[in-house]
């Protein structure tokens, strides 16, 4: 199996009065685990379909592997799609079911049962072949769905949220089984989701969507670290949000006005002096003044300690403005904090953004 790009050109989708799409660029590299993120309604799924052939674009074209697929009906695309319900026939084992669309190609019982045999080993299902999908664990069932549809070998795999009826720990395995089949297969892998755990583990890629546009796409690390909008920044990740006015703009940095008092970061933006903005920093970029003063620092009042295990969330409150820290969890961590407490973070970690929607909006 081997893997084909995707590229939209153009491409949008129209239903009656309401833009679902909105006209969207976007190329997907031959063997890349790219994932589309996004809010519920935000036009996710309407791209992956397009892309499947199950919806005909308003406008734009679709190609795979260069070759232009307007024409080209779902059963006919070098694609595969595995559905959010997985769609498994429960009167069929195991192999019967993988081998499901070799049958319908005309491929004769034997070869059948031999590709489904490499594929159960792929997915690490030997020993459950006979069996029946309704004696099979969740994961289980999600393996038999992504065997089925290798099967008839496609260059891009299109999965629509197909691990959001597992239960969180199983999620987080599933993740790992993913992302190491794609690489064992060098098949395309199109993977939907509004999980950012789930998309900033697996991809290479993400592209991130609000209301029917793709708002950037980057490596996970580039998306998190070095969001482009607003959206971006409080929708991957947990943001602390200061709105302000660029009082300051200097040597890659700009100083704001705030409700807090004066703060500096990083003017991604290029933003001079008057326009509005906001400065996002991430609550584990923050900390507890203790010694040295930190660039920027900030008076609150602590609200209450939450403990998730391996660290701590810390919430402090000033003028109903609410700060997170998220604190490794050494013992001790915040357990004895009250009142007011001064907490800063670095200009290196505060990121200036022109003012627009958040994510929470």
């Amino acid at each position: 199996m081997h893997g084909k790009d995707v590229e939209l050109q153009g491409v949008s989708m129209v239903f009656g009065d309401v833009v679902a799409v909105a006209p969207t660029d976007l190329t997907i590299r031959a063997g890349e685990f790219f994932s589309i993120l996004g809010p519920s309604g935000c036009g996710k799924t309407t791209i992956l379909r397009m892309i499947s052939g199950f919806l005909t674009p308003s406008a734009g074209r679709i190609l795979i592997g260069g070759e232009d697929m307007g024409d080209i009906g779902p059963n006919r695309r070098p694609t595969a799609l595995i559905f959010q319900n997985l769609a498994l026939f429960p009167l069929m084992s195991v192999w019967e079911n993988i081998a499901f669309g070799l049958e319908a190609r005309g491929m004769p019982k034997k070869a059948r049962r031999e590709r489904a045999m490499e594929l159960i080993d792929l997915v690490a299902l030997r020993g459950h072949e006979e069996k029946r999908t309704g004696d099979l664990s969740g994961g289980q069932r999600q393996r038999v769905a992504i065997a089925r549809a290798l099967a008839v070998e496609p260059a891009v795999l299109l999965l629509d949220e197909p691990l959001s009826a597992l239960d969180a720990k199983l999620r987080q395995h599933m993740r790992a089984e993913l992302k190491a089949i794609q690489r064992k297969t060098g098949v395309t892998f199109i993977y939907i989701t509004h999980d950012q755990g789930e998309a900033l583990t697996m991809s290479d890629r993400i592209a991130v969507m609000n209301k029917g546009a793709v708002e950037q796409v980057a490596a996970s690390d580039r998306l998190y670290d070095d969001p482009q909008t607003p959206f971006v920044a409080t929708f991957v990740g947990e943001q602390n949000v200061f709105a302000g006015r660029v009082i300051e703009a200097e040597a890659g940095f700009a100083l704001l006005d705030t409700p807090f008092g004066p703060l500096r970061g990083r003017n991604r933006d290029g933003l001079a002096a008057g326009a509005s903005a906001v400065l996002c920093v991430r609550p584990e970029r923050m900390q507890l003044v203790n010694g040295a003063l930190p660039d920027n620092v900030i008076s609150a009042d602590v609200e209450r300690r939450d403990l998730e295990g391996p660290f701590v969330n810390l919430f402090l409150k000033r003028n109903e403005e609410s700060i997170v820290l998220h604190l490794p969890n050494r013992g001790a961590a915040g357990r004895e904090l009250s009142g007011e407490q001064q907490i800063g973070f670095s200009a290196d970690d505060g990121l200036v953004l022109t003012s627009g929607r958040l994510a929470r909006d």
